[in-house]
């Protein structure tokens, strides 16, 4: 794979001479439904990783590389969750045309979210108990460290989606992807979870530093162990209570398992215990009834980026626009479960 805008861009970044030609581009694979990432051998054993906007058909109406840039470099600087290192950025689209930047590769491993997903096969699938336990506790603790994690008032204006009230931010930043190339397919589960979202959010719980995307397919870890040493695809952070993001993990890891009528891994929590470890290692309690708001508008949430997910196969000449999955799949089923 050859692409003169990825030598561009290195030569921006890393102030030397790159030849197209020198590089070996490749794309990582188990995972990633909207993002534009290659990782970039320089020969001599260098690597990088480059992520850009996508320059087709994607998932959302507006994609913002300085807030996941920001984002990891507040991460970077608190050094309380393990995330890539920054080498350097061309936001403004110079030299490839549109926005990007350039992390450090990170060696390691990365479960499995295509098909066959980590919880059918693969290393963490054939991994005993107690290593899938292992991974989940270094999971559910790197979350509450993103958590932690101090944001200036600079990256706190990039995170917080445009509203008074971060929740309704939240909802209507959602409703705007959902409004966004919907095609000709009503749902009128969505509309009705909205509504529910929106008619039913608690009192506020504190606001912090949110991954947006904490999944299994979102960490590496090392080849010979089960610790993360790094957390990848900030694309999703933002601003808002903690419980959003144990939440998301749990029903991400539910559409994969029980809502695809796969066995969860032994060694991983169940949703109660995993919220008792996360709050160990956030040494504070998380609030119920926020929790409980929480799973329903990560359930619409999925279904929301499921949708998006299949109108970009669409555009790809992959899937016909009127496709029964419109209407009926796992993340659906799951809101129809929520809001009886």
């Amino acid at each position: 794979m050859d692409d003169p805008g990825v030598a561009a861009l290195l030569e921006h970044v890393l102030g030397e001479r790159v030849t197209p030609g020198t590089l070996d581009i490749r794309r990582p694979g188990g995972g990633g439904w909207s993002n534009d990432t290659v990782l970039v051998g320089l020969g001599g054993g260098r690597r990088v990783v480059v992520r850009r906007q996508p320059a087709s058909a994607s998932m959302f109406p507006r994609y913002d590389l300085r807030r996941e840039y920001e984002c990891l470099g507040a991460l970077n600087s608190a050094g309380r969750a393990p995330v890539p290192a920054l080498i350097g950025e061309d936001l403004a689209g110079e030299t490839t045309g549109r926005p990007a930047f350039v992390m450090a590769y990170v060696d390691g491993r990365v479960p499995a979210d295509d098909r066959p997903t980590f919880a059918e096969a693969g290393w963490l699938h054939d991994a005993c108990p107690a290593e899938q336990r292992r991974f989940h506790e270094g999971l559910l603790t790197s979350v509450a460290a993103v958590n932690a994690t101090p944001a200036d008032d600079s990256v706190v204006a990039l995170l917080r989606r445009p509203g008074t009230e971060t929740c309704t931010a939240l909802i209507e930043d959602l409703a705007a992807i959902w409004a966004f190339d919907q095609g000709d397919v009503a749902s009128p589960i969505i509309d009705e979870t909205f509504d529910r979202v929106r008619d039913s959010i608690p009192k506020p719980s504190p606001d912090v530093l949110l991954w947006g995307d904490a999944r299994p397919a979102n960490v590496i870890v090392d080849n010979n162990g089960f610790d993360p040493v790094a957390l990848v695809d900030f694309e999703l952070a933002a601003w808002g209570p903690a419980e959003l993001d144990v939440t998301w993990l749990a029903e991400m890891d539910r559409m994969r398992t029980v809502g695809s009528r796969i066995a969860p891994l032994p060694g991983f929590f169940d949703d109660d215990s995993a919220i008792d470890h996360y709050e160990r290692c956030a040494h504070q309690r998380l609030n119920s009834a926020m929790l409980e708001w929480a799973v329903r508008f990560n359930a619409l949430k999925i279904a929301v980026l499921m949708h998006r997910h299949l109108r970009v196969t669409v555009h790809e000449g992959r899937l016909p626009a009127g496709h029964r999955i419109f209407s009926d799949n796992v993340s659906l089923r799951r809101c129809r479960e929520l809001t009886p």
